[in-house]
C-alpha cells in the first residue's frame, strides 16, 4: 500500500492499494471515502502533482463509490 500524507488541511492522507486498485481518502474529521478501479498511473499523477488536492478532486469527482462515517 502506498500513502500520501497531509494532502490538505481537510485531508489527512490518501492511501492506494495496488493489489485491489482501490484508493481511500481519510479526512481529518474521521470521514473516509473509498474509490475502486483507480489505475496506478492516476494515483501517480496525484503523487507527482504540485497541487495534490486539486488533482485528487479532479480524479474523484466522478468516481465516488462508497463512504464510511466514523463511529460515534
Amino acid at each position: 500500500m502506498n500513502m500520501i500524507p497531509s494532502v490538505s488541511r481537510q485531508i489527512a492522507f490518501v492511501q492506494y492499494d495496488d493489489q485491489s486498485s482501490s484508493m481511500i481518502v481519510q479526512y481529518h474529521t474521521g470521514f473516509k471515502a473509498s474509490y475502486t478501479d483507480v489505475k496506478q498511473d492516476e494515483y501517480q499523477l496525484i503523487c507527482r502533482s504540485v497541487n495534490r488536492y486539486d488533482s485528487l478532486m479532479r480524479l474523484t469527482e466522478s468516481r465516488f463509490k462508497h463512504v464510511q462515517h466514523p463511529s460515534t
